[in-house]
């Protein structure tokens, strides 16, 4: 994994929905079992519509509307985010290029209109927040298995009523652990769609919990999406923040979805 959640994020939402590609739910490998998660098929070509709301320690909301494309390459994953509103953030945008082997380190340039120019992000700035919400930079970026060290905690772990591998991961170098912020996560992994449904986070910074959670989740052409979700950050088992991502469109396979998308130029033409 890159970040954790794989970092756990946009890429992170779909899943096969047939087991054919991934593992019988017996299996007992962790690594098996993180590498079919990272190799299950999502869809070539995505274009969603999202609302952000992020909700302080006060109970202070604020909301944004986010169009994001993503499209898969030979080497890897390309993402383009643009901010639709409120106005103050309108025209910001995030273009990140993920490389689907860990030693290759990912591309991000973020736009701001107020500068008028596009700047990228460094290694060493992808663990902060990411436009004030509980998700970092390395947290919209993919995640390479052989990054992280993985450790079956329980074979028949249940979230709800949903079956799960409960996971422990841990970075697998002291590069990969300063890049994403993360010292270690606990991730529940569903045996059914094989895609993480949870995750709990220790973040280095702040001596801080981060939990994220997938809900509202549905089979869209044969892949299934989380329509839902949540991150939460925590300190001395008190909430300081809340980010809820909250999908109103998802469309697989789309053909407008072209590599013209994925381009600097683009990032700071916006919509």
């Amino acid at each position: 994994m890159k970040p954790l959640f794989f970092t756990w994020t946009i890429c992170l939402l779909m899943a096969s929905s047939g087991l054919a590609q991934g593992v019988e739910p017996t299996e007992t490998d962790p690594v098996k079992i993180m590498v079919a998660v990272q190799n299950r098929p999502d869809g070539d070509r995505s274009k969603s519509v999202m609302s952000m709301e992020v909700v302080d320690d006060k109970g202070r909301r604020r909301s944004r509307s986010v169009t994001a494309w993503i499209k898969r390459f030979e080497e890897g994953r390309k993402q383009l985010m643009i901010f639709n509103s409120p106005a103050d953030v309108a025209g910001t945008g995030l273009l990140s290029v993920d490389y689907d082997a860990g030693s290759r380190a990912d591309d991000q340039w973020l736009y701001l209109p107020s500068l008028k120019k596009s700047t990228r992000i460094s290694s060493g700035e992808k663990s902060g927040s990411f436009m004030g919400t509980d998700l970092t930079y390395s947290d919209m970026t993919q995640t390479d298995p052989k990054d992280y060290t993985y450790t079956l905690l329980k074979a028949d772990a249940k979230v709800g009523d949903e079956a799960c591998w409960l996971i422990e991961a841990r970075p697998a170098s002291k590069r990969v652990q300063n890049e994403t912020g993360y010292q270690k996560s606990k991730i529940w992994v569903s045996k059914s769609k094989q895609m993480p449904i949870q995750v709990k986070a220790w973040v280095i910074d702040g001596r801080k919990l981060k939990y994220i959670k997938f809900d509202d989740i549905r089979s869209l052409d044969g892949v299934w999406v989380a329509h839902q979700i949540s991150a939460r950050t925590v300190r001395n088992k008190k909430v300081e923040s809340t980010t809820i991502l909250s999908f109103t469109k998802f469309m697989l396979n789309q053909a407008d979805v072209t590599d013209a998308l994925f381009t600097q130029k683009k990032l700071q033409e916006g919509l």
